[in-house]
């Protein structure tokens, strides 16, 4: 549940934050406090302070989005930080000003080189602040995948091609496999085969997006 998880980052953050930044820390927790997405970045960082010195975020940016994936930079008092985050965990990258080292990650964001990136990159104030993925309506509340994106397999929102149900919770999946559980990754394997040959539903952000993300059962 959220509401542990923002326990946990208050919990590190009173080792973590210098006394005299502590309010302000609090307060860009509190923006985001209903976004799984900060809150995975949040906990990241506090977790693990990138230098090991006492530090804060206080400034989210937003560098790229793709397929439920988003580049984020944590801007805090010693440097800026990037960040690879879904709504699962985040994963850090380093610094901004070095660039992204990681060449899976360059290459699923369009950089050509650890080069480029570091100059993209070094002004950070270009980029938008990051806005809350659930309250972006034209990303699925759910994966975060935008309109037109495909969700991320298992994502509760998506549709069957087949028959135009729920795809997690319609029989298709079991009638097209051949399975009556579908648990391992091995048990998968065939569906995801099955869905490349029809073609998966893309987010349609009109037609698919819930008034609210508890009104989807998984």
């Amino acid at each position: 549940m959220l509401s542990d998880k923002i326990k946990e980052i208050k919990l590190l953050m009173q080792y973590a934050v210098p006394p005299e930044e502590r309010e302000q820390a609090l307060a860009l927790l509190e923006k985001y406090d209903g976004d799984r997405i900060a809150l995975n970045l949040f906990h990241s960082f506090y977790s693990y302070l990138p230098e090991g010195l006492d530090d804060a975020i206080s400034a989210v940016h937003v560098l790229a989005r793709k397929e439920g994936l988003f580049l984020l930079c944590a801007v805090t008092g010693i440097n800026n930080y990037l960040y690879m985050v879904s709504q699962e965990d985040a994963e850090f990258l380093g610094s901004s000003a070095e660039g992204i080292w990681d060449s899976d990650v360059r290459d699923f964001f369009g950089y050509r080189d650890q080069e480029e990136s570091a100059k993209e990159l070094a002004d950070i104030s270009s980029f938008s602040p990051y806005t809350p993925a659930h309250a972006d309506e034209e990303l699925c509340p759910v994966c975060s995948a935008a309109d037109g994106e495909l969700h991320a397999l298992g994502c509760p929102v998506e549709v069957c091609p087949w028959c135009d149900g729920q795809l997690t919770r319609c029989n298709c999946r079991f009638t097209i496999t051949g399975k009556s559980k579908l648990h391992t990754e091995a048990d998968l394997l065939p569906l995801q085969e099955e869905l490349h040959k029809k073609g998966r539903v893309p987010y349609d952000a009109k037609r698919q997006r819930p008034a609210y993300p508890e009104d989807i059962e998984s």
